[in-house]
């Protein structure tokens, strides 16, 4: 199990990439009427989205690995419940997309993805104290 542990910091650089750069991308577009940007955001962001689910399971079998969480518990606690706000914001920004079409949900639509991209950002910041500052998944 403790591979899984070892495997999620090298897997989870994807879909934060994808997520990241999605909503820098979408919002570039829609800002300079760029389709391609906006396009490529979109895409980036969906396809990051769908890939948070297998990265999410990696890091919960690899979290259930751990030994002597006691010293990192604050951190893992605030990786975890960043990592599932960030898929539950996400899960929020493509019912927007899809069910509110009106003006006001476009722009309900990008507030929620910027969320989600500080979430991410957010979730990366703990996993990185996680592995730099303790050194969770390097023995």
């Amino acid at each position: 199990m403790i591979f899984f542990a070892k495997l999620h910091p090298m897997i989870v650089h994807f879909p934060v990439g994808l997520l990241i750069s999605g909503v820098v991308f979408e919002i570039y577009g829609a800002l300079r009427s760029d389709e391609a940007a906006e396009t490529a955001g979109r895409f980036n962001i969906r396809f990051g989205f769908w890939c948070l689910f297998p990265v999410l399971l990696v890091g919960f079998l690899g979290m259930i690995s751990l030994e002597n969480t006691e010293k990192f518990r604050d951190f893992l606690s605030s990786h975890l419940k960043f990592a599932f706000v960030t898929a539950g914001v996400f899960i929020s920004a493509m019912l927007v997309s899809r069910y509110l079409r009106k003006p006001w949900g476009r722009v309900l639509y990008f507030l929620v993805i910027v969320v989600g991209g500080i979430c991410v950002l957010s979730t990366g910041y703990f996993g990185g104290e996680l592995v730099h500052r303790f050194g969770v998944s390097t023995h």
